[in-house]
């Protein structure tokens, strides 16, 4: 079980994580970096990318194919071929799917616009939570904490 988020730049959906999607914790660690496109997708691998925007998915799909080549001491053909060794699959054990086709419950929306954060809590699956969302909110050190605690 994990608590997933989505992170927007300017308003367009870029990256979906599966883990700590709080913003005490994915909205920290946005607010932390330094907002520059790598900066955010290496926050994002910190909380696993479960779906990403055609234009980082191929580059991060690499990435994660080696890695999990390498975890799970099989080829990268064979990941391909959706191979895996041990009972436990978890979610960073796939590939990185496409944002357009991301369908899971996605608790917050992070938008980094700039240099501010902004987000926001969703309710039901994505992209159905978009009909009814609670209005965008700029996040804080003390709101994140506070809004976490709520």
């Amino acid at each position: 079980m994990g608590t997933r988020a989505l992170i927007y730049i300017n308003g367009k959906p870029m990256l979906a994580t599966h883990w700590d999607g709080y913003p005490s914790s994915l909205g920290l660690d946005l607010l932390s970096c330094d907002k520059s496109l790598g900066a955010v997708i290496r926050v994002a691998e910190s909380h696993t990318i479960d779906a990403a925007d055609s234009s980082l998915r191929e580059g991060l799909n690499l990435k994660r194919i080696k890695d999990l080549s390498e975890k799970h001491r099989l080829t990268e053909k064979e990941i391909l071929e959706g191979k895996r060794r041990g009972a436990v699959i978890v979610a960073e054990d796939y590939e990185i799917g496409d944002i357009k086709e991301y369908g899971d419950w996605a608790e917050y929306e992070n938008d980094i616009r700039g240099e501010v954060v902004y987000f926001r809590a969703f309710r039901g699956p994505y992209p159905e939570s978009l009909e009814n969302p609670e209005a965008f909110k700029i996040l804080t050190q003390d709101r994140a904490i506070e809004y976490s605690e709520e």
